[in-house]
């Protein structure tokens, strides 16, 4: 596996730092209104010392040690410190069933991994409160590959000030983080590497929430990298800056967008389409905006800034018939969206993108600016009103057009 801490460090190196401003009538995107820093580990509560070994990985321990590290975490509830998870002598595992986290921080330490059991059910790790956090920079592994059933790795509800740092994330049997409900949240350095062949393995989930930030993070899975999604509520004032995505299903905003999306972000990030053993992406998109009559709404004020993208097949997708989506019925509304420098390459055989919108009342509002790809084939382009500048890609069909505007900036300087 690739060591995530020279990765994070090797990639923030080469991003292409990029800022572009259109005089046109945009209103770009700012994303997390807060002032979001590197997080520092909270004093520690209480040290556990491990009794396993990771090669049980394949047969765990019975008994475990759920019972051990939920009666650490209750002792330390509540009170913002942190429960960690240490490594005795050959030891360096621990096998537990669901845990619940409220207010205090759960930190694996390096070389230390948590796992799953065979029979937790729903999450591994469910968690609530305010200042609750999970920090590594161990490995926190759902053994998704061996076990049976979809549980998440990771389930974050109603949060606030909610810190997910320097931890290693795999083998999730459904998401890996899915964080739905509340107000901030940081996710600052982490590595979710799960093979792009999985199932529908989300990496991060932001659901019905505001001010969030994704930063600096290497994420590979066998679904989307990163999705703003609405389930129970609108999610707002969102930024995902300086990750790369591996063998994803993409940067993502839907399906479910019934409640509204406003005001996300997404700055300097590199999409590749194959994982690092060499699978593919099993759905390969770059730029991805989806939704449908089923579970649709609006979503505006979303700009795309500096984006690198190698070995990918759907380029720049903004989808309003998704077809699969669960949720409630609304018109999915796209408008407002800016892409604001792209470069692509090694394209995947039948590369494509596709402007969307869902009707002549509902069309696609979109601004292409310091656009290059190396394949500009569209497929189901319709209902869209394209502002360009600098693009080498023209949207047409049905229902399109196009207009020039003023723009700045140029075409990203990408290191692959």
């Amino acid at each position: 596996m690739l060591n995530k801490g020279d990765l994070v460090t090797n990639k923030l190196g080469v991003f292409a730092l990029f800022a572009a401003f259109s005089v046109h009538a945009q209103t770009l995107a700012t994303g997390d209104t807060r002032q979001v820093s590197q997080p520092t580990y909270p004093t520690v509560c209480t040290t556990v010392s491990a009794q396993h070994s990771t090669s049980q990985r394949s047969s765990p321990p019975t008994p475990d040690d759920t019972t051990r590290l939920q009666a650490a975490l209750n002792s330390c509830g509540g009170t913002g410190r942190s429960v960690v998870l240490a490594s005795s002598g050959s030891n360096n595992a621990f096998f537990a069933g669901t845990l619940t986290v409220s207010s205090e921080a759960l930190v694996v330490n390096s070389g230390v991994t948590l796992y799953g059991n065979n029979s937790y059910s729903g999450e591994l790790i469910s968690l609530s409160g305010t200042n609750s956090a999970i920090m590594g920079p161990g490995l926190i592994d759902g053994r998704g590959d061996l076990i049976s059933g979809t549980p998440r790795l990771i389930n974050a509800s109603n949060i606030s000030n909610f810190i997910v740092y320097n931890v290693s994330l795999a083998h999730a049997g459904k998401m890996h983080l899915y964080v739905e409900g509340g107000a901030g949240l940081t996710v600052w350095g982490i590595t979710i590497a799960t093979p792009a062949n999985t199932k529908n393995t989300d990496g991060i989930d932001i659901d019905s929430l505001t001010n969030a930030t994704v930063y600096g993070s290497y994420i590979e899975d066998g679904d989307d990298g990163v999705a703003v999604k609405t389930n129970s509520g609108p999610a707002s004032n969102i930024t995902i800056n300086h990750n790369s995505f591996h063998g994803t299903h993409g940067m993502s905003i839907g399906s479910q967008t019934m409640h509204g999306v406003t005001n996300v972000l997404w700055e300097n990030n590199y999409v590749y389409g194959t994982d690092q053993w060499g699978n593919v992406s099993t759905n390969n998109n770059g730029i991805n905006i989806k939704s449908d009559i089923d579970c649709g709404g609006t979503v505006k004020q979303v700009t795309y800034n500096a984006t690198c993208m190698d070995g990918v097949k759907h380029l720049l997708i903004f989808n309003t018939s998704y077809g699969s989506c669960s949720g409630t019925t609304g018109t999915p509304y796209f408008t407002d969206i800016v892409v604001n420098g792209v470069y692509s390459t090694a394209s995947q055989s039948g590369a494509y993108s596709d402007f969307q919108g869902y009707s002549s009342g509902y069309p696609l509002g979109l601004y292409l600016e310091n656009i290059h790809l190396d394949a500009t084939t569209q497929s189901g382009s319709q209902y869209a009103s394209v502002g360009l500048y600098n693009s080498n890609i023209t949207p047409s069909g049905t229902g399109v057009s196009t207009f020039s505007f003023s723009g700045s900036g140029s075409v990203p300087s990408c290191s692959f």
